[in-house]
């Protein structure tokens, strides 16, 4: 599953276009980000969440939509019948509601699961936490890799035990926060599911021996014009 990280809907129109990409991941500060805010209140952030919901209802290409709960649980219920009311009964959609890795957020899985909705548990760093995360009956765990990377010496180690984990449970690691193309090659040596900002995703068929051979294939065809 590949996914871009933004919540600017010009963006995401864009990244559609790009072959593979099956849908966004949002959080509040990408929302933010998106409609010019330092910061939204709680009906600002559900309603640019809403009209991304509607975005998707009419784009048949975008089958995956990971929005983050916020507030607490019942807010996190709230918002996902809102969501869903937006999504206008396109059944073709996966509405992920988007969980922190607290003891209040994960008390949703239940409720959000009984709605049809998919919950992924976000900022999860710790073998610990994914651990929790399946047993709560989440369908999946994000991790910030590239904050990983950069935190942690033995973020390797931590990685591969969330992924064994995650992978026992029959569940989804998607793999997050990729500064640059090099850490999304090094995310795909533990999932197939990852998310990335535009940019990085422009880049992933990016290679200069691609190139070379790509210039080697048209010169030979332009030799027998």
């Amino acid at each position: 599953m590949l996914l871009v990280d933004t919540a600017d809907q010009g963006a995401i129109l864009k990244a559609m276009q790009f072959p593979g990409v099956q849908g966004f991941t949002t959080n509040p500060a990408l929302m933010a980000r998106a409609t010019g805010a330092d910061v939204l209140t709680l009906e600002e952030y559900i309603g640019a969440a809403r009209k991304l919901c509607t975005l998707s209802h009419d784009i048949g290409a975008i089958r995956h939509l990971m929005i983050q709960a916020v507030g607490d649980a019942d807010d996190a219920v709230r918002q996902a019948t809102l969501y869903r009311d937006a999504l206008n009964a396109a059944h073709d959609k996966k509405l992920w509601m988007k969980l922190t890795p607290t003891p209040a957020s994960l008390s949703c899985c239940p409720a959000l699961k009984d709605m049809g909705c998919a919950t992924l548990v976000t900022a999860v760093f710790t073998a610990a936490q994914a651990y929790v995360a399946m047993e709560a009956g989440a369908d999946g765990v994000a991790v910030y890799l590239g904050r990983l990377m950069r935190l942690e010496t033995d973020w390797e180690l931590q990685l591969e035990t969330i992924a064994a984990i995650v992978e026992s449970a029959g569940r989804t690691l998607l793999l997050a926060s990729f500064p640059d193309r090099q850490t999304v090659e090094i995310g795909l040596r533990h999932s197939r599911d990852i998310t990335a900002p535009p940019a990085v995703l422009a880049e992933l068929l990016a290679s200069p021996l691609s190139l070379e051979a790509i210039k080697g294939f048209d010169e030979k065809v332009a030799s027998k014009r």
